[in-house]
Order: structure tokens, then C-alpha cells, then sequence
């Protein structure tokens, strides 16, 4: 059985740790970038929305009277039909 020294098995560690250290704090890095360009996508959307509102109030209005009417009838089928026993 052969021993080694505390110094080379810290050694032998480290020489296997650090390179999983680096790809950890590079993945971080791409996900703080990736964080950082959705949240500019998303306050581009938002921008963008507004500005189509102010552009087309009435559209605006009738598209999410639509879409209101679209999820709460979902909303009401999902609930009738699971009191129906799902019939």
C-alpha cells in the first residue's frame, strides 16, 4: 500500500477540483449573461407592447376582451366538467 504525503494529496485534489471549479464559474457567467439579455428581450417586449396599444387602442381593447372571454370559458368548461364527475 503506498502512502503519499498530505502536500501531494492536496495537490492530486486540487489538480482535479480546479478545472470543475472553472466550468462551474463558467457556466455561471453564461447564465448571468443569458439572465441579463432576456430581461433586455423582455422590456423590449413590453416597450413594443405598449406602443402597438397607444398605436391601436380599440384593437388593444377587443384582443384582450377576446382573450379574457377565450380563458374564462376554459376556465369555466375545466370546472363544469370536473363537477360533472367528467362525464
Amino acid at each position: 500500500m503506498a502512502v503519499i504525503g498530505a502536500a501531494a494529496a492536496k495537490e492530486a485534489l486540487r489538480e482535479h477540483v480546479e478545472p470543475a471549479f472553472e466550468a462551474i464559474e463558467e457556466n455561471i457567467r453564461h447564465a448571468q449573461r443569458a439572465v441579463a439579455a432576456g430581461r433586455v428581450a423582455a422590456e423590449d417586449l413590453a416597450a413594443e407592447a405598449a406602443d402597438q396599444v397607444r398605436r391601436h387602442p380599440v384593437g388593444a381593447i377587443i384582443a384582450a376582451a377576446g382573450i379574457g372571454a377565450a380563458i374564462g370559458c376554459l376556465v369555466g368548461l375545466t370546472f363544469g366538467w370536473g363537477r360533472r364527475g367528467g362525464r
